[in-house]
C-alpha cells in the first residue's frame, strides 16, 4: 500500500530525462536505503564506530611504537618530542607523555576536564630485547571527539553506498598495509635483528626511499652508526682502563716503595705490601701515620700541616729503633690529594744514611786506628768552639806525640805487627785520657792528643808523662814475643797568639822536634806564641 503512492510520487517527480530518472531514482534508492539504514543501525555503527576510533588510537600507538622504543633506549627527548607532535596531529589526541624509566622524554600539556579522558598507555620495549621494558607511552584522547568523530562516520555511511564504503574500505586497507603497515613491520623485523657489534643497518623499503619512513629509516641507521662508534669507543677505553688498572695494581703491588692513603688525621686507609714491610705495625688496628713514626709524632704531624699547606706536598726524613740492629732511616713524601685525604710514599734511605755515615767516617777518622784525622781533629776542635784568636773560655793542650823505635818494629817484624803496635797504642791513649779529650792519628807513627778543659800546664804535662810511661811497657805481639817502643811528646797551649789551630800544632811540633834533637822519651813544653826560642 505504500509502495504504489511512492512510486507515483516518484513518477511525477523525476524528469523526462531517463539520464535523470536513472539519477534520480538511483539517489532516491540509496537516500531510502540509507534512511532504513540509518533506522535499523544507527546505535550500532555509533558503537562500532566509537570502538574503531579507540582501535585507531591503538594502531596509532602502534605505527610509533618502534621509534619510541629508539627514543627511550638513546632517551632521546628530542626524538620523543618530534614523535609526540606527530600524535598530537590528530585531533582525538590531547596529550602525549613518554617516559625512560624514571625520566621524562617529554610531557605535552593537556586542557581537558577530568570526565572527558581517555587514557591509553603502553609499555614500551628494548629495540634489542623484547622482553626488557624500557619505558613507557601514555596517550590521552577526548571522549567527546571520539563521540563526535563517531557521529559523523555514521552520518556519512548513511550517505555513501554500500559499494563504495566497501570498496573505499579496501582501498584504505590496501594502502595502509602496503604504504605503512608492511614497511614499519619490515623496520620493526630488521630493529629485533640488529646487532651492533656487526654494523648491521636497517633496510629502506623500495617504495619508501623518499618518504617520511625512508628518512626515518636513513636517521636511524645514522643514529646506529654513532651508537656503533659509541659502542666501540666504549669497549675500547674499558680495556685500555682495565689494562691500565692491571698495570696500576702490578705496580702498587710490587714496588719496593712503600706507597699509603691517610685520611687528615692521620689514619691509614690503605697500603702496599712494601708499606707493610718497612712498617710492621701497621697491622695494628686502626693504625696511624702518627704512631708509626715514633717517636717523631711531633715531626709527622709538622709534615702533614705542610703538605696540607702547599701545592707541592712535603717530605721528611725520620729514624726509627726497631729494637734491635741498626736504626732504620725513612724518607716520606706526603701530598694533600683533595680536602681530606693524603696520598704518600716512604722509601728506606737507611743504606744511603749508612753509606753517607761511612763515608763521613772515611773523610774525618783513620782508617786503621779509627782515631780522628786531621781533618776531623780540626772539626771537633771547632764544634767545641776552641777558636785560637781571639777569647778563649777553655784552655786546651795540644800533645803531639811521637813514637819511638817504631821503624824498628817494622824493621824486624813487618808492617802487620806494625800496624798491631799502632792499634794498642791508639787504644792505650783512649784509656789514658779523659773523655773529654780528644786523640788522632796524622798518620805514620805520630798522633794528637787534645786536652780540653785543662786546668794548668802542670796537669798536661802530667798526663803527658803518664802517656810516656804507659807506652813504655812491653806490647805482647804472640807468643813468647814482645815488641818495644817509646814516645816522644811535643806540649803547645793553644793560645790567642796562635792565628790557627795549624800555628798551634806547629809549635807543638817543633817543641817535638827538640825533644827528638836532645833526647827520647820525655815531654817538651812548645815555645809560646810570639816569644823567642833558645
Amino acid at each position: 500500500m505504500i509502495t504504489k503512492p511512492l512510486m507515483n510520487l516518484a513518477r511525477t517527480l523525476m524528469p523526462d530525462s531517463i539520464v535523470g530518472r536513472a539519477a534520480m531514482l538511483i539517489l532516491s534508492i540509496a537516500l531510502l536505503l540509507s534512511a532504513v539504514f540509518a533506522g535499523a543501525a544507527a546505535q550500532l555503527l555509533q558503537r562500532n564506530e566509537a570502538a574503531r576510533l579507540n582501535t585507531e588510537l591503538q594502531d596509532l600507538l602502534s605505527t610509533v611504537e618502534s621509534t619510541v622504543s629508539i627514543a627511550c633506549f638513546v632517551k632521546d627527548r628530542q626524538l620523543a618530542e618530534e614523535i609526540s607532535r606527530g600524535l598530537l596531529r590528530s585531533s582525538m589526541v590531547a596529550s602525549v607523555r613518554i617516559g625512560a624509566g624514571d625520566e621524562v622524554l617529554y610531557d605535552a600539556p593537556m586542557a581537558l576536564a577530568a570526565g572527558d579522558v581517555v587514557v591509553i598507555s603502553r609499555d614500551v620495549a628494548s629495540p634489542f630485547k623484547a622482553e626488557e621494558k624500557i619505558g613507557r607511552i601514555t596517550l590521552l584522547a577526548s571522549q567527546t571527539e571520539i563521540q563526535s568523530k563517531a557521529w559523523a562516520y555514521v552520518r556519512a555511511m548513511l550517505i555513501m553506498l554500500a559499494l563504495q564504503a566497501l570498496l573505499v574500505a579496501t582501498g584504505v586497507a590496501w594502502v595502509v598495509s602496503n604504504l605503512i603497515t608492511k614497511p614499519i613491520k619490515s623496520i620493526s623485523d630488521d630493529l629485533h635483528r640488529l646487532e651492533l657489534r656487526t654494523g648491521m643497518q636497517l633496510r629502506v623499503p623500495p617504495i619508501n626511499r623518499q618518504d617520511e619512513i625512508g628518512r626515518l629509516v636513513s636517521d636511524v641507521n645514522s643514529m646506529i652508526g654513532k651508537l656503533t662508534d659509541l659502542v666501540d669507543t666504549e669497549r675500547r677505553l674499558r680495556l685500555e682502563r682495565e689494562r691500565s688498572e692491571r698495570k696500576l695494581s702490578l705496580i702498587f703491588e710490587r714496588a719496593d716503595t712503600g706507597i699509603f692513603v691517610a685520611d687528615r688525621q692521620g689514619n691509614l686507609l690503605s697500603w702496599n705490601p712494601a708499606f707493610a714491610r718497612m712498617l710492621p705495625k701497621v697491622s695494628d688496628e686502626k693504625p696511624r701515620l702518627q704512631n708509626l713514626l715514633a717517636p717523631d709524632q711531633s715531626r709527622a704531624e709538622a709534615l702533614m700541616e705542610r703538605a696540607a699547606n702547599s701545592p707541592d706536598g712535603a717530605a721528611d726524613e725520620f729514624e726509627l729503633q726497631p729494637g734491635s740492629g741498626e736504626p732504620l732511616w725513612l724518607q716520606a713524601s706526603i701530598d694533600l690529594v683533595d680536602d681530606d685525604q693524603f696520598e704518600g710514599v716512604i722509601n728506606d734511605i737507611s743504606t744511603h744514611k749508612r753509606a753517607e755515615a761511612a763515608a763521613q767516617q772515611l773523610a774525618s777518622h783513620d782508617p786503621l786506628t779509627g782515631l780522628l784525622n786531621r781533618r776531623g781533629l780540626q772539626a771537633q776542635l771547632t764544634a767545641r768552639k776552641i777558636h785560637p784568636v781571639g777569647a778563649t773560655t777553655v784552655t786546651t793542650a795540644l800533645l803531639m806525640m811521637d813514637l819511638d823505635y817504631f821503624k824498628k818494629v817494622n824493621d824486624n817484624y813487618g808492617h802487620a805487627v806494625g800496624d798491631q803496635v799502632l792499634l794498642h797504642v791508639s787504644k792505650l791513649l783512649q784509656q789514658t785520657v779523659r773523655r773529654t779529650d780528644l786523640v788522632a792519628r796524622l798518620g805514620g807513627d805520630e798522633f794528637v792528643i787534645a786536652l780540653v778543659g785543662i786546668d794548668s800546664v802542670a796537669t798536661a804535662e802530667s798526663i803527658a808523662k803518664d802517656i810516656i810511661d804507659a807506652i813504655r811497657q812491653p806490647i805482647p805481639i804472640a807468643a813468647e814475643i814482645t815488641a818495644s817502643i817509646g814516645a816522644s811528646i811535643g806540649l803547645a797551649i793553644v793560645s790567642t797568639g796562635d792565628s790557627t789551630l795549624e800555628a798551634a800544632l806547629e809549635r807543638a811540633d817543633q817543641a817535638l822536634y827538640a825533644v827528638k834533637q836532645s833526647g827520647r822519651g820525655r815531654v817538651q813544653l812548645a815555645t809560646p806564641p810570639g816569644a823567642l826560642s833558645d
